[in-house]
């Protein structure tokens, strides 16, 4: 059985005496230890447990998981509990992609990996953090919460950074830049730029801060978990320098329709030669075989006819970038965007820093934005999957697996939700009339000797696996 399991388990039998201080409060546990190691109170069959039927009803038969922001550094109590919880989706052995895949065939039933039922409890976990991140915060919180939640999932030295030190404790690397870096978490060494977006938010950030970061890191992949109903859609893309035009300009940039007229074979090859693949339709001034515009599959044999001067003069239709919009708004002019570009094809990276730092979004500073059509337009974009949370979530995994919960986890956390309860009434309620605080005490020692038996069962079954 896996560790995290036994630390779930609370093993009542295990307490050792010590001598209570004279208040209610350890009195009752001492009562609850006494009657349980002296077996008092007979072996009992806990009640039969109803099947959930509702998301609310099974997340009663579930541990609970406090959200910290502790899970995103390294060496605490609460980043060892999600590492824990969650080894099982592969911890810094497997990427973001193939972690949704072996969820969402655990949750569908389909996994055909799952031999202990710790596996179907770590999804089950993980959809419900993420739930409550998605349902219970904004997308600044949200967003700060699950890139310490990533950084657990991965484990490892995966951390989240909050400060330029961050980064040389978990890479080495050195960043002398002040101020927060422009990466929110290293996984597996790998610097990222986590966003939790809507569905149709902008993925935003600034300009000079992105080639700042390019001094001392050569690459940062944005990862964007965009909210799709109740559920993630994960994507990401690259950028780097010699590909940072990729990403802030051809996205970006807008076309018009334009025309040119040549009158001679000869000069529509020359045009045709230097517009290159600008070039989508040459209209014909009479129909050949019946047509007289002409698609650029179609020009190699049109050049090649010897009559080529009868359907002339050609009409070459084109199209070209308008310099505007938000290639303007970050490189400023013609100039210095052809500054940048020449600097990208040379690959020189002192060069493309220097010609980057004359652009006005540099100078200003200016804040970049990408629309979502946007960035997936980018070479590098790829998209990793939708992962399933949210209620349906909860009850399709609990459907595919109920039997074997009910006859395991079920039990354990439906007593300890019932001790939980008991105790706390006797301890916070104020009973009210023909109510005794203490039958909530007495209640709470069954609850504890049916928790008891049910651990016992549990772990026998879980070692069967």
């Amino acid at each position: 059985m896996p560790k995290y399991t036994d630390d779930m388990f609370i093993e009542v039998r295990k307490t050792k005496p010590t001598k209570a201080p004279d208040n209610s409060f350890y009195q009752i546990f001492e009562e609850v230890a006494k009657i349980i190691q002296s077996g008092i109170i007979q072996e009992q069959e806990p009640g039969q447990l109803k099947t959930p039927e509702t998301a609310e009803e099974i997340r009663k038969l579930l541990p609970t998981l406090k959200i910290t922001e502790d899970w995103g550094k390294v060496g605490n109590r609460d980043r060892e509990v999600i590492e824990s919880f969650t080894a099982s989706l592969g911890g810094e052995n497997t990427s973001v992609e193939q972690k949704i895949q072996l969820m969402n065939q655990v949750i569908e039933g389909q996994s055909p990996d799952v031999g202990d039922i710790s596996d179907v409890l770590t999804v089950m976990m993980v959809v419900e953090v993420l739930s409550a991140i998605l349902g219970e915060f904004t997308e600044s919180a949200g967003g700060f919460i699950f890139e310490g939640f990533l950084a657990g999932l991965f484990g490892g030295k995966s951390v989240q950074i909050t400060q330029p030190s961050d980064i040389t404790a978990a890479t080495g690397e050195t960043v002398s830049a002040a101020g927060k870096p422009i990466t929110d978490v290293v996984l597996s060494g790998k610097h990222y730029s986590l966003k939790l977006l809507g569905p149709g938010t902008a993925v935003m950030g600034s300009f000079k801060n992105m080639v700042d970061h390019f001094v001392e890191i050569d690459s940062i992949t944005y990862l964007d978990a965009r909210r799709a109903g109740s559920n993630l859609e994960f994507s990401e893309f690259d950028i780097t320098l010699p590909t940072f035009l990729q990403t802030f300009y051809y996205p970006l940039v807008r076309y018009q329709k334009r025309t040119t007229v040549v009158d001679t074979p000869r000069k529509l090859q020359n045009a045709l030669n230097k517009l290159g693949d600008k070039v989508f339709q040459v209209r014909l001034s009479k129909r050949l075989n019946r047509v007289t515009n002409i698609r650029p599959e179609q020009f190699e044999e049109l050049l090649a006819m010897q009559n080529l001067a009868e359907y002339g003069p050609f009409e070459i239709q084109y199209s070209d970038e308008k310099f505007g919009g938000k290639v303007k708004q970050y490189f400023g002019s013609g100039r210095i965007f052809n500054d940048v570009q020449a600097a990208v094809e040379s690959k020189d990276k002192a060069a493309i820093l220097q010609a980057l730092r004359e652009t006005p979004a540099y100078k200003k500073p200016e804040q970049f934005n990408l629309t979502r059509s946007q960035t997936e337009k980018i070479e590098s974009y790829r998209e990793l999957g939708t992962l399933q949370l949210g209620d349906e979530a909860l009850k399709k995994t609990w459907m595919a697996y109920g039997e074997r919960l009910m006859q395991t986890i079920g039990p354990v956390y439906s007593s300890l939700n019932n001790f939980t309860n008991n105790i706390n009434r006797y301890f916070l309620s104020a009973p009210t009339e023909g109510e005794s605080r203490t039958e909530y005490g007495r209640q709470a020692i069954k609850d504890a000797t049916v928790l008891d038996q049910a651990t016992d069962k549990a772990v026998g079954e879980l070692n069967k696996s």
